[in-house]
């Protein structure tokens, strides 16, 4: 995932290097879907009973070991946890006392009950774009749930994320409401599988990536993202997405088991969702979204990296051949449930060469019956470490771009904050003409604009003076992406820098909508 897409290191790796490399056994899925209570209309409630599995309802509501629906369960990022609601049919925790217009209103424009808004945690960017009819059955089902009294715990966000009226201004910005539209002149089967991978399914949610507000970056549609520091691949239709080398019927498998032909079976959060929710689709679905994945614009969304003069992948192989092969053996192939495999392994081939550098940067201690890995910061050179992960990143079959650069590796040792924990917080590298103007505002003045209004809107003015055409998406991420970097070396605690950073963003999205709107900005 390219460092831009990153909240200044809101979602952070933290552990995922291990597990994107080493590929053990996914998190234990909390429950299977529940059947339906026979009630009212038996078709609608089975209706809805469907849109609620294929939406996957029950992964973010549902505790391990708890009552399905009853809320409980965690999405944790480094500013804090949210936890998932109660959705059951009781009155006092649950959505008993609802009507069905407060429903719908909560799934498709991301306002509660009383009025609050939602964090979008609660994927309503895409859940706006169900159907009337499927949001009516998913209702008749959710009334037929069993009342179950659970108050979830409360959500440990910091101050300034606990004032939902910032989640309005997000909303403004970047939340566009709007019901699905069939796309004509293609077939049904092709409009099915677009509803279901961009409604109900939320796939973007998870595999595009996002900038420093948490807005999808549209551009780079289903082109691969993070989440709770796991890596969602590329499923674009990029000739280097992941699914690009499948046929239909593979990935149909695929999204049904778990595994393919060929290709490491799935983990993490995605193995939850195939656990929870797409095995229990019908196969016309399943061929409806593979159809549709199949035939999206080739390399039109993926933010890849031209070819670079600097990949020396030759001396990345005699680094490779002294320091690693030992272990990965000179095939790339590892060691089976002992040491995993480079070859083919989808952390090693992602569109950034991050997973790689941390590895080799951080190392990972032994989980399970995968051994550990020594950290080569100390041993190797920043010009070797990039040499090598270039190495990896095109041998024995890899197709990745060979784009890691030895200041890249430089900026994951500035920028790593050591703790008990592996992590490194990088700011993002936006395009130098975005970034320059941001940067030229000067370290002081932009720490200045994080307490100070006048200061912010006095910033806003001169970024959007040189660069007139910008959105305020690009406004936003240039001056937050240059004051995380005015303050990354300051003494402060990950957690600390994290929430300024939040802070700083939400306060230029304010300004940047007050003056779009022509509001006064002094």
């Amino acid at each position: 995932m390219p460092a831009r897409d990153k909240l200044a290191g809101g979602l952070t790796v933290l552990g995922s290097l291990l597990i994107s490399l080493a590929a053990p056994g996914a998190r234990a899925a909390a429950v299977q879907p529940m059947p339906p209570t026979p009630a009212g209309d038996t078709n609608l409630i089975s209706r809805g009973h469907y849109v609620a599995t294929a939406a996957d309802c029950q992964s973010c509501h549902t505790a391990a070991g708890g009552s399905p629906f009853a809320g409980g369960a965690p999405l944790k990022s480094a500013f804090g946890t949210l936890y998932g609601s109660n959705i059951t049919s009781d009155v006092q925790t649950g959505i008993g006392g609802w009507t069905e217009a407060q429903f719908d209103r909560a799934l498709r424009n991301g306002v509660g009950k009383d009025g609050a808004y939602l964090y979008p945690a609660m994927p309503y960017g895409s859940f706006t774009k169900m159907s009337p009819t499927d949001m009516h059955a998913l209702w008749a089902y959710m009334r037929t749930v069993p009342a179950v009294k659970n108050t979830p715990p409360p959500n440990t966000l910091p101050f300034p994320l606990t004032i939902r009226s910032g989640v309005g201004v997000w909303q403004s910005l970047y939340f566009k409401p709007g019901e699905f539209a069939p796309q004509a002149g293609q077939s049904e089967v092709w409009n099915r599988g677009a509803y279901l991978v961009a409604a109900l399914g939320h796939c973007d949610q998870c595999h595009t990536a996002r900038n420093l507000a948490q807005g999808l970056e549209t551009q780079h549609q289903l082109a691969g993202g993070t989440v709770e520091g796991w890596y969602a691949p590329d499923i674009s239709g990029d000739p280097l997405s992941k699914v690009a080398g499948w046929t239909d019927h593979q990935l149909v498998q695929y999204l049904k088991s778990g595994s393919a032909p060929g290709n490491a079976k799935t983990f993490g959060p995605m193995a939850e969702v195939i656990n929870d929710s797409l095995r229990y689709l019908t196969d016309a679905d399943l061929e409806a979204i593979a159809v549709y994945l199949k035939d999206q614009p080739k390399g039109a969304t993926s933010p890849k990296a031209e070819p670079v003069k600097f990949a020396r992948v030759e001396a990345g192989r005699r680094v490779y051949e002294e320091h690693c092969s030992s272990c990965h053996r000179s095939d790339g192939k590892g060691s089976r449930k002992t040491v995993p495999a480079l070859a083919g392994n989808d952390a090693v081939t992602a569109a950034e060469p991050y997973d790689v550098i941390m590895a080799l940067l951080e190392g990972f201690p032994p989980q399970g019956t995968w051994g550990a890995m020594a950290s080569f910061a100390g041993s190797l050179s920043d010009e070797e470490i990039s040499d090598v992960a270039n190495y990896v990143r095109t041998a024995w079959g890899n197709n990745a771009m060979p784009n890691a650069t030895p200041w890249m590796v430089d900026d994951w040792h500035k920028n790593a904050t050591p703790t008990n924990e592996s992590h490194a917080l990088l700011c993002p590298n936006l395009p130098v003409a975005q970034i320059r103007p941001a940067l030229a505002l000067g370290d002081q003045n932009l720490k200045a604009a994080s307490t100070d209004h006048g200061e912010m809107s006095r910033l806003v003015r001169r970024y959007r003076a040189a660069m007139p055409g910008a959105s305020a998406g690009v406004v936003i991420q240039a001056l937050s992406t240059a004051y995380c970097r005015a303050i990354a070396n300051d003494r402060i605690s990950k957690m600390r820098m994290d929430t300024q950073i939040v802070d700083f963003a939400q306060r230029a999205a304010i300004t940047v909508r007050g003056t779009a709107h022509g509001e006064s900005s002094q």
